[in-house]
């Protein structure tokens, strides 16, 4: 009997990438009991959409309704066939010999979850991504006070090791601090190119128009992602100062498919082009640099300024479009916090949950997460081994 713990698209590969050679995925094998996905991010659930089998997938509730707006608005991968499960924080799965807990935890995606699993007597703890400088970092701090016990391995996540590291915005309050700043000193419109999906960055970026006396517009996509998450706590149109504006491109995407049932219930909420030129110096605008393609929108921004507030390798990827800006006097400030955990946090981890082996994954030096723990033991891809 087996289980598969996230089905993740390789972020470097570009090209058609197939299903993974897994017995069960693509021909019968009633041996695979089912996938449990971490969070939604596409390289943890990105090769779903590759299944033909109709293998049960579990995930949190939060995150399926997140995968669906996503592969509407963007281009990143759908769940395909699959009608996954919801599981929640801390109730247990029982699937064959196996026992499944979800745990949540604090990550740049919302609803992410570590996994125990326990089956024969042996008991492994997978981090899915983690960090612990989030605005959900008591989550972090409660499961390392209060870890499970009797861990056999420890797979964890090691993302930042080997990094060069950058402090200049430790934490989500010190991003949303910042964000003030800047805004306080723009005499147009405020642009925010941050992830949709990154709730605490959303947010930040809602605290800081209140707190600079502006008003926060979110393009369709963000605010479908906002309706999604289910949480009354977030910039949801509609409250006050939070309104929504249709990029020509999602407007256009919406009008091919006949989705007006995503439209029409933000129809009182809308901010149209008249409004965003009469209202740019009370304005913030979550924004991406392929925006800049809607004429409309483009006329808006004299007197803008851009906040990046992505990992700086998707900076680099949009070199023409923020030249684009530039050369309009457009001044971009990069204000950014990881939504992985720090080699500090990765440590502090590693020592409290009392696993006999820690296996690192999800990361560029392997070497380096070696140092972090004597109980350390590198793996290889495709290398079978056992608890």
């Amino acid at each position: 009997m087996r289980i598969v713990l996230d089905i993740g698209l390789p972020l470097k590969n570009d090209k058609n990438i197939s299903a993974p050679d897994i017995s069960g995925l693509t021909a019968c094998d009633d041996s695979l009991l089912g996938i449990f996905i971490s969070h939604p991010h596409p390289d943890h659930y990105g090769l779903l959409d590759k299944i033909t089998e109709p293998v049960p997938v579990y995930m949190g509730e939060a995150s399926r309704r997140i995968i669906e707006v996503s592969s509407f608005f963007t281009p990143l991968p759908t769940l395909g066939n699959v009608e996954p499960l919801g599981y929640r924080d801390q109730q247990s799965i029982q699937l064959g010999p196996f026992t499944i807990t979800p745990y949540r935890i604090d990550h740049s995606a919302f609803d992410s979850h570590c996994l125990l699993i326990e089956a024969e007597g042996k008991r492994l703890f997978y981090s899915g991504d983690i960090r612990g400088h989030g605005r959900n970092s008591h989550l972090y701090d409660d499961l390392i006070q209060n870890p499970p016990q009797n861990i056999d391995v420890l797979i964890c996540e090691g993302t930042q090791i080997g990094r060069i590291p950058d402090f200049a915005y430790p934490d989500e309050e010190s991003v949303e601090a910042g964000m003030v700043e800047v805004f306080k000193k723009t005499n147009g419109m405020g642009l925010v190119w941050c992830s949709s999906q990154n709730i605490d960055r959303l947010v930040s970026v809602w605290n800081a128009c209140k707190k600079s006396g502006r008003q926060l517009v979110l393009d369709m996509y963000t605010a479908e992602i906002v309706r999604a998450a289910k949480d009354d706590a977030l910039p949801k149109p509609g409250k006050e100062g939070v309104t929504v504006y249709l990029p020509y491109t999602q407007k256009q995407k919406i009008i091919r498919e006949k989705a007006f049932h995503i439209s029409n219930p933000y129809r009182r909420h809308r901010i149209y082009y008249k409004a965003l030129v009469e209202a740019a110096s009370r304005l913030v605008m979550i924004f991406r640099p392929s925006m800049m393609g809607d004429h409309d929108l483009a006329k808006c921004l004299s007197g803008a300024s851009l906040i990046s507030s992505v990992w700086s390798g998707y900076v680099h990827r949009s070199q023409n479009e923020l030249d684009q800006m530039k050369n309009m006097g457009i001044e971009r400030t990069h204000i950014h916090t990881s939504g992985h955990a720090t080699v500090d946090e990765l440590r502090k981890f590693a020592n409290a949950i009392p696993a006999k082996r820690i296996v690192p994954i999800h990361l560029e030096n392997r070497e380096g997460f070696a140092e972090l723990s004597e109980r350390v033991e590198l793996k290889n891809d495709h290398e079978w081994w056992e608890i």
